[in-house]
């Protein structure tokens, strides 16, 4: 007797609750656009708002410099902690995260220098400088 009463109960809760089984589900959006952000204008030219990303990673092996003067230089980079750096991003593009790194840093691109790089975490801002006018 006590088990159908519970059955009961919860199948009354189902059905008045917002987690029922026929919940509505988001669509999914594929269509992907360049966030080009108007900011305002400035003596009749549109201002956009700049982009940049924060890149967190660590560097997990030995990196090759894209010089060979400044191989010292890279070699002091620590390693196997967590490092970040700020770059400006284009909206308009893919962005490859990984080249990012390795060209702020002065190493090569290369498949072996990918390898020695973890990316951890990517943030996103976007600023818009002080304008006249909407």
């Amino acid at each position: 007797m006590k088990a159908s009463v519970f059955a009961l109960a919860f199948a009354a809760m189902g059905a008045i609750t917002p987690w029922a089984a026929d919940a509505a589900v988001p669509p999914v959006d594929g269509i992907g656009k360049p966030a080009l952000i108007r900011c305002g204008t400035n003596n009749g030219a549109v201002v956009r708002a700049s982009h940049a990303d924060k890149i967190v990673f660590a560097i997990v092996g030995f990196l090759l410099a894209q010089q060979p003067d400044d191989q010292p230089g890279v070699d002091k980079l620590p390693r196997n902690t967590q490092l970040d750096i700020k770059v400006l991003d284009d909206p308009r593009t893919v962005a490859d995260i990984s080249g990012k790194v390795l060209t702020f840093l002065g190493a090569a691109d290369t498949s072996a220098n990918r390898e020695a790089l973890r990316i951890l975490e990517v943030k996103y801002a976007m600023v818009c400088p002080t304008t006249t006018g909407p």
